[in-house]
């Protein structure tokens, strides 16, 4: 038995600019006897945070309970148990820094640092035979600053976007930071804003500090530089700053974490329909109104009741202009990234949700032709015309991109001819489609557990685990570029999907035809076995009726019905099983018919999954009375 307690770390430069902790060591500690555990797993930040020398590493050396290394999202996973004693108690969280991300290299590597964060008491919760619990955790800016200081580092995180409303984000621009010197004006950097408007610019003191007559005059008399800044897009300058706003409350002397807001009067919003973004999964937003029913944390869509899961040809849709409205003469190109959840340690489990996010995203090309719009044209006959634009396979370029801009559509004359449209500005009406994802091609990734389905003299046996179905889900980003500079233009993700194209594993006999299926029952009892299992079963149900209609319903005959979260675990919901079999023919669910008239019957079990626009199924075994 093991405990397992995993998460995710990050440090805020501001609310805006989290960083995750990569590459860092999280250490766990027992406490000590001079510790109050209650206060200190209560207490905030500001009480248990604290920067150890090395005298106080050494002095916490000995309750050193484990220790392990974030990745390069800042997840971590501990395994505690085996010869370590531990009971599922409170543990003290520190975590030991090498460096810390982004720092610019300088000509003195500053030394590691150690740092407590808190106390805490993990939530564990059963897990087959191991207790797992989660603990995500983002060091308040005001102290993971601090931590950035000891090292030395200074950033800018800051955001553009055009000055008028919408406000829209600014994406490829450069944006260059200097200091406001009275000498001379010292250039911090610059960086590129990405899809949102956002960028990063990270320095050292020496870019602020140093002049020509270094070392023997340092006119930076304050602690941090007076910042301004100046932005070009395609070569031309949409945002300078005078130097005199660097010597602005708020500008002079800022911080090691300095987060900041710039817009440019010089690009205007761009008209709704030249925006690039991607809005949907067939019907459902992907960033819906907080009272409307989007995709649940665990990738299921439209709300809790209805927790639909995804299987076939499944439609992404948005807009992608054939152009970039800020370099008009550039084409835009656009692709899906996919990536699959797993689960702790790797081994699939059908009865736990997968928790491990994907490492990284991949190209998604695994399409099927997608309508994404109508080319115009004049044909043979003199008439206006119009045919599908569709996109597949063979329009993926490297690494997945799709270019609709002169697309060469091959088009009907209506004379017995053919000719060939490329599409462009002038020609094309485009639909709401982008991209329809082949889910089975996904999917089949994973070998089916059983390939075959159960046999029916399996009836009334629980499956194994590893012949059950696990939850598939997936993680999908989007992004568009410009075709020509190749810089992000836009760019969206959806964190969780579930894609099922799994059967549902079903069987049903009755115990009194197992030696003859054609033998008449004379008995006053039937005995049924059943079994049905799917990782997205919505409800299923036994009946038993004849002509004149049901003989016998659920309840008491065995049937369940899917309950919307919360707690997460419901998601797991997935049939059941009446049985096994017993040599003597009397396994399975009891029902008792001596008062049934002599008729013929049907015995059936129906089921329903949780797949959108999914309908319901159901199989029989027949018998005379």
């Amino acid at each position: 038995m093991a405990y397992i307690l995993r998460g995710k770390l990050c440090g805020l430069i501001c609310a805006e600019c989290p960083e995750n902790l990569a590459h860092v060591s999280v250490r766990l500690y027992r406490l000590r006897d001079t510790q109050n555990v209650t206060a200190l797993a209560v207490a905030s930040a500001k009480e248990t945070f604290a920067i150890l020398s090395d005298d106080d590493i050494e002095a916490k050396a000995p309750y050193l309970l484990a220790e392990t290394r974030t990745d390069e999202d800042g997840n971590y996973s501990f395994a505690i148990g085996g010869e370590q004693p531990y009971q599922g108690e409170a543990v003290e969280v520190d975590i030991w820094c090498p460096t810390v991300p982004h720092l610019k290299p300088g000509p003195k590597e500053p030394p590691a640092l150690q740092f407590s964060i808190t106390v805490i008491q993990p939530r564990w919760r059963r897990q087959q035979d191991d207790f797992l619990a989660i603990w995500d955790y983002c060091v308040p800016h005001r102290f993971w600053c601090l931590v950035r200081a000891r090292f030395g580092a200074w950033t800018i995180c800051g955001r553009l976007r055009t000055c008028a409303e919408p406000y829209a984000p600014i994406a490829g621009a450069t944006v260059r930071a200097f200091d406001a010197d009275w000498l001379q004006d010292d250039a911090l950097g610059d960086a590129v804003t990405d899809a949102s408007g956002r960028f990063r610019i990270d320095y050292l003191a020496s870019d602020f500090t140093l002049t020509p007559f270094s070392p023997l005059i340092n006119v930076e008399f304050s602690g941090g530089p007076d910042v301004y800044f100046t932005a070009e897009l395609g070569g031309v300058t949409i945002l300078s700053e005078p130097q005199s706003a660097g010597r602005q409350p708020g500008r002079e002397n800022v911080g090691h974490c300095f987060c900041v807001e710039l817009c440019s009067r010089e690009v205007l919003p761009p008209d709704v329909e030249t925006v690039p973004h991607w809005q949907q999964v067939e019907v459902f937003d992907i960033h819906p109104f907080p009272s409307l029913g989007g995709f649940s944390p665990q990738g299921y869509a439209g709300g809790p009741a209805l927790s639909y899961v995804f299987a076939g040809g499944v439609t992404l849709k948005g807009n992608c202009p054939l152009r970039n409205s800020a370099l008009p003469a550039n084409a835009l190109e656009y692709r899906f990234l996919i990536g699959e959840w797993s689960w702790p340690g790797g081994t699939e489990d059908p009865n736990a949700l997968p928790s491990v996010a994907p490492g990284s995203l991949s190209p998604l090309t695994q399409i099927l032709g997608t309508h994404v719009g109508y080319v115009f044209y004049t044909n043979g006959l003199g008439l206006g015309d119009s045919a599908q634009v569709i996109v597949d396979a063979s329009d993926l370029q490297p690494g997945g991109w799709i270019r609709v801009d002169n697309k060469a559509v091959t088009v009907d004359m209506r004379d017995g001819t053919t000719s060939v449209v490329n599409v462009g500005t002038g020609n094309f009406l485009r639909t709401f489609d982008l991209f329809v994802i082949n889910t089975d091609a996904i999917t089949s990734l994973h070998p089916p557990k059983l390939p075959g389905g159960l046999p029916i003299l399996d009836a009334g046996r629980s499956l194994l685990p590893a012949e059950s179905e696990p939850v598939r889900r997936y993680r999908l980003g989007f992004e568009v570029r410009d075709a020509v500079t190749l810089a992000p233009v836009a760019g969206d993700g959806l964190d969780s999907i579930v894609f099922d194209n799994s059967p549902v594993i079903v069987a049903l006999d009755l115990e009194e035809l197992r030696s003859n299926a054609c033998n008449p029952i004379a008995g006053g009892v039937v005995h049924i076995l059943y079994t049905i299992d799917h990782p997205h079963l919505r409800f299923f149900n036994l009946t038993i009726s004849n002509n004149n209609g049901i003989a016998h319903p659920p309840p008491p005959l065995p049937s369940a019905v899917f309950t919307p979260p919360p707690p997460a675990s419901n998601y797991l919901f997935r049939g059941g099983a009446g049985g096994p079999h017993l040599s003597g023919n009397n396994g399975g669910f009891p029902v008792n018919v001596a008062l049934d008239p002599p008729c013929a019957y049907r015995v059936a079990i129906g089921w329903q999954t949780r797949h959108y626009l999914a309908s319901s199924h159901s199989i029989d075994r027949l018998y005379c009375k």
